[in-house]
């Protein structure tokens, strides 16, 4: 039995042995083959008739033909192309209307004659122009006789609330998707409950004026994945405009 067992042990080697030497020797011919192609990109113009003849394994399982393979092959590129082609167009398309958005929020500011006059051209903007269901202005103040006056606009530059708004303040930084319980409840008060994604707009210019609060019942119209350049060149313009009311 052992004699037996030492025979098939040994023409399972052999036969691993020939298959071993098989992948190589038709790995040597497939780079071979590679090699020629590479030095020869011309070959398949000059045999052109090779086309009709070479097969590739479709994703489906079937044999075609290179040239059908080809053909295929170009007709996915060409798609992703066109698909590519539309997405750059949709981007240029929302690119011009936030610009012209931006443009005539300047024009309008340009124009304004107190603070009363740039927050309602402000809040209105928001609303009409980049649909937020929601929009408020925080304006901070140290003058409680302002802050009494005008409830709900300028708030006590010491407030603890305050605090949940530190470290974008001190960077200068606009949030899109990212706020806690507190910043919501603190911009929207009762309405906070139904928000569902949030902007938080900085206001800066030399020294921290306010924030902008801007709020949607859907969790995708701000969202952590949007770019905040825009958002961001808006509350600059706004700034500016606050601060000449401000020192007046």
């Amino acid at each position: 039995m052992s004699k037996i067992k030492t025979a098939e042990d040994t023409l399972k080697k052999e036969s691993s042995d020939d298959v071993a030497t098989e992948r190589e020797q038709q790995l040597a011919t497939d780079l071979q083959l590679i090699g020629l192609l590479r030095e020869n990109p011309d070959f398949l113009n000059r045999h052109p008739e090779l086309l009709a003849v070479l097969e590739v394994k479709h994703q489906t399982g079937g044999a075609v033909s290179l040239i059908e393979r080809q053909v295929d092959v170009l007709r996915q590129q060409k798609q992703t192309q066109e698909n590519r082609l539309l997405e750059l167009m949709d981007v240029a398309r929302d690119n011009e209307r936030l610009a012209e958005i931006r443009h005539r929020l300047a024009i309008d500011l340009l124009s304004t004659h107190d603070i009363d006059d740039v927050i309602t051209i402000v809040l209105d903007a928001f609303r009409d122009e980049m649909s937020a269901d929601y929009a408020v202005i925080k304006l901070f103040s140290s003058d409680e006789k302002k802050i009494e006056q005008s409830a709900g606009l300028f708030v006590n530059t010491g407030d603890e609330a305050l605090k949940a708004f530190k470290t974008m303040l001190e960077h200068k930084n606009t949030v899109c998707g990212k706020s806690t319980d507190e910043q919501k409840v603190y911009l929207f008060d009762e309405k906070a409950a139904t928000i569902k994604s949030v902007a938080i707009i900085p206001l800066v210019a030399g020294a921290n004026l306010g924030l902008i609060g801007l709020g949607a019942d859907n969790a995708e119209r701000f969202n952590s994945t949007m770019g905040t350049e825009f958002l961001s060149q808006i509350g600059e313009l706004i700034s500016a405009s606050l601060a000449v009311h401000l020192e007046g």
